[in-house]
């Protein structure tokens, strides 16, 4: 009979979304993830796998949370003009406000790794084909209600207004002042809406 667990797996997972969030998957050592979650290299490993498995499990949680936030913020305006604007407007507040600077990351492992795994592709691609669901859901009934203007379909804007979002919190990590992406989410307000 095995000893049992005398950590919590849940915190333990939280503080490695935290390391290779703050560093990304390569630059994240298992010396790093061994003093951020404040564990031996051998409890990682019986608990989570290799590295790999474990900045797995530490994306699929992110990702979890992300969802949440998302059909949060979508649900709470009372129009769908509401929706998206405070949807947008907490994305900007969840990652440009952030003291590190270290963007999402999701975009930050699209970047570095979706290229060359698979897996890491696969669940990105899943979190964006959902994420694009609701807004262009969200979208299309503003348009019924003439909230959002109709040349485009709601497709369309959803992928116009996803693409800026992606590229606005890529480049909130240096490139770009927090006043700017304030700026760049009122025009595209400015840009989809009658």
């Amino acid at each position: 009979m095995g000893r049992p667990r005398e950590f919590d797996m849940d915190q333990a997972l939280e503080q490695a979304v935290q390391a290779f969030w703050n560093h990304g998957y390569e630059a994240t050592s298992l010396s790093d993830l061994m003093e951020t979650m404040d564990l031996r290299k051998g409890s990682i490993y019986k608990a989570f796998g290799d590295k790999h498995s474990l900045f797995i499990a530490a994306l699929d949680r992110y990702l979890d949370d992300l969802l949440k936030f998302n059909e949060e913020a979508f649900e709470s305006g009372d129009t769908p003009k509401d929706a998206v604007r405070l949807w947008l407007n907490s994305r900007l507040k969840k990652f440009c406000e952030q003291p590190l600077n270290r963007g999402c990351l999701i975009i930050n492992s699209l970047v570095e790794d979706a290229y060359q795994d698979k897996v890491v592709a696969e669940k990105v691609k899943a979190y964006f084909t959902c994420t694009q669901k609701l807004l262009t859901k969200t979208i299309k009934e503003g348009q019924d209600l003439n909230q959002f203007r109709k040349d485009f379909t709601a497709s369309e804007l959803s992928q116009l207004i996803s693409v800026s979002l992606v590229g606005m919190v890529a480049m909130s990590k240096g490139a770009i002042s927090k006043n700017a992406c304030l700026k760049i989410v009122k025009n595209i307000l400015k840009l989809i809406e009658i």
